[in-house]
């Protein structure tokens, strides 16, 4: 088992569907519309709400766009899973496609559902970016069309008071910061946008294909997961 730690024990190995990767403990793959998080095979409409749109999901996965409605809200056991995660560490490994240039907010949280009224977030953009409202921010060189891998590790506890976030895709060496204070305990979260209208704060042009949901694992385990 990778190394990480998580707010509750995993399900065990028997209870995971044979089509979640090695190690992790959820995946939605939205290609196939199969979802598998705390311990059960879920709908999708018990994990995303708000102004999520069913209709956005095909064979290519979930679609975001500046003219499309899809605005998904984590709800239930996934909006558990992600703060909780935040809160313990986690690693969280994202595949997605772009028929364009890679841009707009992939993964938001914080203490309030838009990222324009709040005043603690952690947030990840699609382009490369992780950041908070202190001192952390990781920026990335990723571009180009196609289907990207994109790790992302929040929080994890490096010890004496340290925590560790770190960017990887594509294969590519991880790129890390470690921060001297733990993440904020936030209450909402947003997939695909930041919570407010607008071009910019919501992906363009992108389908989120699969999200997997891991302990935080560390640096050098992440180029293995994203190429």
């Amino acid at each position: 088992m990778m190394p990480g730690t998580v707010a509750q024990l995993p399900p065990s190995a028997a209870a995971i569907p044979p089509w979640v990767p090695v190690d992790a403990d959820g995946m939605l793959d939205f290609v196939n519309g199969q979802y598998f998080l705390a311990g059960q095979t879920r709908a999708i409409a018990t994990l995303l709400g708000g102004d999520f749109d069913p209709g956005a999901i095909s064979g290519s996965g979930m679609y975001v766009n500046f003219d499309n409605s899809n605005r998904p809200t984590p709800i239930g056991v996934m909006l558990t899973r992600l703060l909780s995660g935040l809160a313990a560490g986690m690693t969280l490994v994202f595949e997605v496609s772009t028929a364009s240039s890679l841009g707009g907010c992939l993964l938001y949280m914080g203490n309030d559902p838009d990222y324009n009224s709040s005043s603690l977030w952690c947030q990840a953009y699609i382009d490369g970016d992780i950041d908070d409202q202190n001192s952390l921010g990781i920026t990335a060189s990723i571009s180009g069309a196609g289907t990207h891998r994109i790790a992302l590790t929040f929080n994890r506890d490096v010890g004496g008071g340290n925590y560790q976030y770190a960017w990887c895709h594509d294969g590519n060496a991880a790129i890390t910061q470690t921060v001297a204070y733990a993440a904020s305990v936030m209450s909402a979260s947003q997939l695909g946008w930041d919570g407010g209208a607008g071009d910019g704060r919501q992906l363009f042009q992108a389908h989120i294909r699969s999200i997997t949901f891991y302990p935080a694992l560390t640096p050098t385990a992440l180029p293995a997961l994203t190429a």
